[in-house]
């Protein structure tokens, strides 16, 4: 993974950890992004990283006029996790960089 990638997900780490207390914890997240896998039906139909983004479409919502975070806690700090995965898996790829970029905008 590029330096200057890793330093912004250790950014967003900190940032996700440090979101103002007016912003919920829920007990049944949106996110759920400690039990994050692509559909395996978009994964066939658009490949892997394809089905990646689509899922995060999905449980960040609409992000046309920005990206807007909708709860705090363990659930959204673990999508950290979820592109150091992806983004091991698939270096270089920009949808997924993107979503980093767009998710530390966000917090």
């Amino acid at each position: 993974m590029q330096p200057h990638l890793k330093d912004r997900l250790v950014e967003l780490r900190l940032c996700l950890e440090a979101l103002l207390t007016d912003i919920p914890i829920r007990k049944e997240s949106k996110y759920n992004f400690s039990n994050f896998s692509p559909d395996a039906n978009w994964t066939t139909d658009i490949g892997e990283v394809g089905a990646v983004n689509r899922e995060l479409e999905v449980r960040f919502g609409n992000r046309a006029n920005g990206l807007k975070l909708i709860e705090r806690g363990p659930e959204i700090e673990a999508v950290v996790d979820v592109f150091e995965t992806w983004i091991e898996k698939y270096p270089g790829d920009i949808i997924l960089e993107k979503w980093v970029d767009d998710t530390l905008e966000a917090a």
